[in-house]
């Protein structure tokens, strides 16, 4: 059985080198050390959730360079920005992003899920076409009875804005723009995520 035969979906880890991400590059060229914590990805633009040194003087510096900025705390800010080369592959690839963590000055991590080897190979293969190096850090199955961080994020959210209750409060397509995803793409996340709660839930019902 080659690569593209394998059916189930995979978790990977990738690390991006060479990372064309405008937020660290803003923060290089401003001298700032911060953690991106978070990345919303969508269609044309991206959202970042940074943590770092707040200042009235630094926030007032970002907004200066970046009119969509916004202080969410003490130390941490969100920055909306044209998405990077990188977000637009991922956006529109088969890929579900997880998490993302940068991990060094032009290094960034993302944990994904992707339908198998060779979506994953079709990614790698976009992401090396614009300079960036895709190593592999890890690769397993998905289990299929656990739910991931991000189905665990997703449901939460759901729940919390409505999209659950008798008078939908929200609809799947606004509930998927708030996520930075495509409302097929939440779709499919919210049916795998409900269908391990239920089976969770009846096992333990026995």
């Amino acid at each position: 059985m080659g690569a593209g035969d394998v059916k189930k979906p995979i978790n990977v880890t990738l690390i991006l080198q060479n990372h064309p991400c405008l937020v660290m590059k803003l923060f290089e060229e401003m001298n700032v050390k911060a953690e991106i914590n978070n990345v919303k990805m969508r269609e044309s633009v991206t959202d970042h959730i940074a943590t770092l040194k707040l200042t009235e003087k630094l926030l007032k510096e970002l907004k200066e360079r970046r009119s969509k900025t916004l202080r969410i705390s003490e130390n941490s800010v969100w920055i909306r920005t044209e998405g990077c080369q990188v977000c637009k592959i991922l956006y529109v690839s088969d890929a579900v992003v997880e998490k993302v963590k940068v991990v060094g000055s032009d290094a960034v991590m993302y944990k994904l899920i992707v339908p198998n080897l060779l979506s994953l190979k079709s990614l790698i293969d976009e992401l090396n076409k614009i300079g960036v190096k895709a190593m592999v850090g890890s690769i397993s199955e998905l289990d299929e009875e656990q739910l991931t961080e991000r189905q665990l994020e997703i449901l939460k959210l759901s729940y919390k804005m409505g999209f659950f209750d008798v008078d939908r409060r929200i609809t799947m397509t606004e509930l998927a723009e708030k996520l930075g995803i495509k409302a097929p793409t939440l779709e499919e996340i919210l049916r795998r995520a409900l269908r391990k709660a239920v089976k969770y839930y009846l096992d333990k019902k026995g």
